[in-house]
């Protein structure tokens, strides 16, 4: 094998392949075991993207991608929560694009970049999930006023701003333990 064909840290291509498989596997398995309590509709798809980060850290963000892609797939074909399947894949590509994010050098206007994406995402999800697919449990849980709905979208935003700010804090905690395994 060429130099220029092995990944980031030295590892062969099969290994990129097979800890990818690994981690996809296990965000789809905390995917799966979120559907068994309602509360964690919104909780196992932040924990399940936090498996992308050892991707990061030793594959590299392409492969990350994949992973994301692959545990979407999964979630979407397999899962019993679909609202938490589409959360996942609207939102749980974050940690991959989070680095890129954070680069932007004034705080007011990373906040601001954060907040659109937030935004734009979640209500992409919810047009989504209401008005193309009609998925009659989600359409019935919103209200008919206007202001409960844009309260919940507010929620929805906040969590993922106090996710961003826990993703700043585990990344390189889960990065130190990915080392100490990797050695």
């Amino acid at each position: 094998m060429s130099a220029k064909n092995i990944p980031k840290g030295g590892r062969s291509k099969t290994f990129a392949v097979a800890f990818g498989a690994l981690m996809a596997a296990a965000g789809t398995a905390v995917m799966l075991l979120g559907a068994l309590v309602p509360v964690f509709t919104y909780c196992s798809p932040l924990i399940a993207s936090l498996f992308l980060l050892p991707v990061i850290d030793i594959c590299g963000r392409r492969n990350a991608v994949l992973v994301w892609l692959v545990t979407s797939v999964l979630v979407l074909l397999i899962g019993a929560d679909k609202e938490a399947a589409f959360f996942y894949v609207f939102f749980g590509w974050y940690p991959v694009a989070k680095e890129g994010i954070d680069r932007i050098g004034s705080g007011a206007l990373r906040f601001f970049v954060k907040l659109l994406i937030f935004s734009c995402a979640a209500a992409a999800m919810y047009a989504l999930t209401c008005f193309v697919l009609n998925i009659t449990e989600i359409v019935e849980s919103f209200s008919e006023t206007w202001w409960v709905n844009a309260l919940f979208l507010a929620a929805v935003v906040l969590c993922m701003m106090l996710y961003d700010t826990a993703l700043k804090r585990l990344a390189p905690r889960v990065r130190k333990l990915t080392e100490k395994i990797m050695k």
